[in-house]
This record gives structure tokens, C-alpha cells and sequence, in this order.
């Protein structure tokens, strides 16, 4: 396989992964967005020159561009669409029911099923109906611009925080990686120690497990191994764990703690 394919296969993966990862945090993102008052009235549109929609649906369209959160993107689409239409609304689908986020022109209270099953503009994301624009009256074709626009903008902004948080959960991982690395390399180098100090006071090792007394009658090629142990493993490693100490125990001790008790 060519250095290309093998790059077109992991980008082609971590395109699977950040599309998966992002359709849960759509859905994540919108479960959390709080249930919101209508904003202030907003003059139903009215009967416009070509040039007049053009400047309005320029001015929606930098809305919701200079938006800076999934809440700030709805938002401006609803003040769009109701500038375009009669009456507009924004619908969100929570755990599979349609609920209104704004709505501008309706009097009364606002059926969100009813509004979605009509003519409404989806709202998609990754491939995923997340909500849709209703709006009749005004002009059709601004309000189905607005909502493209605003599909792309909530998919690049969910996009970029989720490729965001999947490079900080890599990142975590490989130094969680290389700490399980250093730490292991820590207590290859503690059994290498403690067993060169079995291996050459064998006697030594068995009349002070007989006596109880290991700590003192090994004191000195305790210590020795120690110094050793202590220059070659950095600080915050032998801070997660005596290693070396574990490695007496188990070695040296058979794993009784109290024969390496120093007597008084």
C-alpha cells in the first residue's frame, strides 16, 4: 500500500469518525439548549423592491455568520426569516418530537408537529434533520437561503468544537499512554535492581527472610540499589508509586512487608 492510500485511509476515517462524533453533539448541543421566550416583535415583512430583499437577506446572512454559539445561529436565522416572511418560527426536533424555539408573527401559541408536517425548510446536519424553518408569506426564496446557510454555519461550528474535543481526548490519551510507558519502564528497572541484589546475596536474602531482619542485613546494597533506582526514574514518576518498594516486597520479602521492617 503507498504512503497516499495509507493517508487516504486514515483521513477517510477520521472524516467516519468526526461525521459520527458530530451528529451526537448536534443532538448533544440541542438537547441543552434552553426552552426560550419569544424575542421582541419584529415588523412582518412588507412589500419590498428586488434591491431592498437583496440588502435584507444580506444583512441576515451576516447574522448568523457573526454568530459565535448554537443558540446565536437559531437566533439570527428566526430575526431573518420573520424580516423575509410574514410570519416565520424555528423548530427543533428533541428526542424525536418537534418543539418550537422561536416563533414571530403568530398569535397564540404555536403547534410545532403541525408547523413541520406544512411546508417547512429542514435544518440538517451531517446528514440529520436537527430542526426546520416555517415561514409563509414574504419571500420563500430568502427564507430557504437563510436556512441552508444556517445549516452550514450550526454543522461547521459543531464540526470544529467536536474536532476540538476528539484532538484534546487523543492528546489525553497518549499521555495517559506515556505515562503507563514510564511507569512500566520503572518497575522493569526496580525488578532488575531488586533481583541482581537476590541474585548475588542468595544467603544473605534467605538468613534475613529466617530472622526477620532484611532491612538491616541488606541495608547497604538496599541503599545502593535506591540511589540508582532514584537518578535513572524522574521525580513525578516515582511519585505515582514506589515502585521499588513493591519490588522489595515482592522479590526480596516473598511479599511478607514486616521482614523488611527495620528491627529496633
Amino acid at each position: 500500500m503507498t504512503f497516499e492510500q495509507d493517508l487516504k485511509g486514515a483521513f477517510d476515517a477520521l472524516t467516519d469518525r468526526l461525521q459520527a462524533e458530530v451528529s451526537r453533539q448536534v443532538q448533544a448541543a440541542i438537547a441543552e439548549l434552553p426552552p426560550v421566550a419569544a424575542p421582541p416583535a419584529v415588523e412582518p415583512a412588507v412589500a419590498a423592491t428586488p434591491a431592498d430583499e437583496v440588502d435584507r437577506l444580506s444583512a441576515s446572512v451576516r447574522a448568523i455568520d457573526e454568530a459565535r454559539s448554537l443558540t446565536d445561529i437559531l437566533d439570527a436565522l428566526t430575526m431573518g426569516a420573520a424580516a423575509a416572511a410574514t410570519r416565520a418560527a424555528v423548530l427543533l426536533r428533541r428526542t424525536g418530537q418537534w418543539q418550537t424555539w422561536r416563533a414571530i408573527g403568530f398569535s397564540g401559541d404555536v403547534d410545532a408537529r403541525e408547523l413541520a408536517d406544512r411546508a417547512a425548510m429542514p435544518l440538517v446536519i451531517s446528514g440529520e434533520t436537527i430542526g426546520a424553518v416555517y415561514a409563509d408569506g414574504g419571500s420563500s426564496a430568502s427564507v430557504q437561503i437563510l436556512a441552508r446557510h444556517a445549516s452550514r454555519c450550526l454543522e461547521s461550528m459543531t464540526a470544529f468544537k467536536t474536532a476540538r474535543a476528539l484532538a484534546r481526548q487523543d492528546e489525553r490519551r497518549r499521555d495517559e499512554s506515556s505515562g503507563d510507558d514510564e511507569d512500566a519502564s520503572a518497575q522493569r528497572y526496580a525488578k532488575l535492581l531488586v533481583s541482581e541484589i537476590k541474585l548475588y546475596h542468595e544467603g544473605d536474602v534467605v538468613a534475613g527472610r529466617r530472622a526477620r531482619d532484611l532491612a538491616s542485613r541488606l541495608g547497604g546494597e538496599i541503599a545502593r540499589a535506591r540511589v540508582l533506582y532514584d537518578q535513572r526514574v524522574p521525580p513525578h514518576v516515582r511519585q505515582r508509586g514506589d515502585y521499588f518498594h513493591e519490588e522489595l516486597v515482592r522479590t526480596l520479602a516473598d511479599g511478607d512487608r514486616g521482614l523488611l521492617e527495620v528491627q529496633a
